[in-house]
């Protein structure tokens, strides 16, 4: 999923208030706004020799990073 559709589902999920899986269900919308903030961070540039690369992280940054793909796993 891209980052916008990423984006875009979790700010669904706080239209709606609940997440398909069962923890995040009726979670209070500060905290759907906290990983909507992380995702932000986390956002993606295109870098002319290394190809699409993540803004938030230093260690790994190829994109999507583990943070991301850890957030797509658990809104799959």
């Amino acid at each position: 999923m891209t980052h916008d559709e990423l984006l875009t589902k979790i700010d669904e999920e706080v239209k709606n208030n609940e997440f398909a899986c069962s923890v995040m269900a009726g979670a209070p919308s500060w905290i759907l706004s906290s990983l909507r903030a992380v995702v932000e961070y986390h956002k993606p540039y295109e870098s002319k020799h290394y190809g699409l690369l993540c803004r938030g992280c230093d260690e790994d940054p190829n994109y999507p990073c583990g943070t991301i793909l850890a957030i797509e796993k658990e809104l799959a």
